[in-house]
């Protein structure tokens, strides 16, 4: 049997009730990881500790955009297990609109999620590594930020990916002194449930938008236990060496659809 590097290693990962987030903490858990899971929803979290089992996991009800609250979220963690290896900044969230005339509070939720909250979870983290003599940070950006966006009117939420991006580059000469290491993974589109937030005005005003740049996209929809897999692999190397930057993405030209008319590629059934 293979002996995973990350086996027994301690990893928070936020948004991690469903989608990628769980996705990843499956693929850590089959490595023999322990994970802890921070999200909102605690009827998910119920259900995904059902499936990673409470040995290996545990579950945080918690509003990641709350810094006091996310503080006591890892406190919790490093009471239980002793200690803090890792943290995969999960969070992201999706609206199509248009710039103009797109609300305060849309635009403030964005930055908030995308954003925000991954700078919380850095800080809560760094400390509990540095006293661990090290460990890793991996903050999920998007294609988008690089590539043609999955979809039109999503201008706000590259943006604030574009704004993580940066950040994380500034983050990893910060803290190599400590043994810490960043990684900036960048996942293509990936099915994820995102279409369900729009606003169905917005969806149709987007739709047509997008399909005037063209009647394909470069790239199937992902699953998601695809992404998850990558995400570990991260955390597979011997310390001192890091993923400076890992970006997912399939490569089959497909005719535009939305999220729930897509196909899965072949390589992630």
């Amino acid at each position: 049997m293979k002996a995973w590097r990350v086996k027994d290693q301690v990893i928070v990962i936020t948004g991690a009730s469903r989608g990628i987030g769980f996705a990843a903490a499956k693929a850590l858990v089959r490595r023999g990881a322990k994970v802890a899971l921070l999200a909102r929803n605690a009827e998910r979290l119920g259900a995904a500790l059902a499936e990673l089992g409470e040995d290996a996991a545990c579950g945080i009800a918690v509003d990641v955009c709350d810094r006091g609250a996310l503080e006591k979220a890892f406190d919790q963690v490093v009471a239980r297990w002793g200690r803090l290896d890792g943290l995969i900044n999960n969070v992201g969230f999706q609206y199509a609109r248009r710039i103009e005339i797109m609300p305060e509070h849309e635009l403030r939720q964005l930055f908030e999620l995308n954003f925000l909250s991954a700078v919380f979870g850095c800080q809560c983290a760094i400390p509990r590594l540095r006293a661990q003599g090290g460990g890793r940070i991996v903050n999920l950006s998007s294609a988008s930020v690089r590539h043609d966006n999955e979809f039109a009117h999503l201008g706000v939420y590259s943006a604030c990916k574009a704004a993580l991006d940066h950040l994380t580059a500034e983050l990893r000469g910060e803290v190599q002194k400590d043994g810490i290491m960043v990684t900036l993974f960048s996942p293509g589109a990936v099915a994820t449930g995102s279409v369900e937030n729009f606003d169905p005005a917005a969806l149709a005003e987007a739709m047509p938008a997008w399909l005037e740049k063209g009647p394909y996209f470069d790239g199937a929809i992902m699953q998601v236990d695809v992404v998850g897999e990558a995400l570990a692999h991260c955390f597979e190397y011997p310390p001192g060496v890091a993923v400076d930057f890992m970006e997912v993405k399939p490569h089959i030209p497909t005719p535009k659809a939305l999220e729930s008319d897509w196909d899965p590629a072949p390589d992630a059934q």
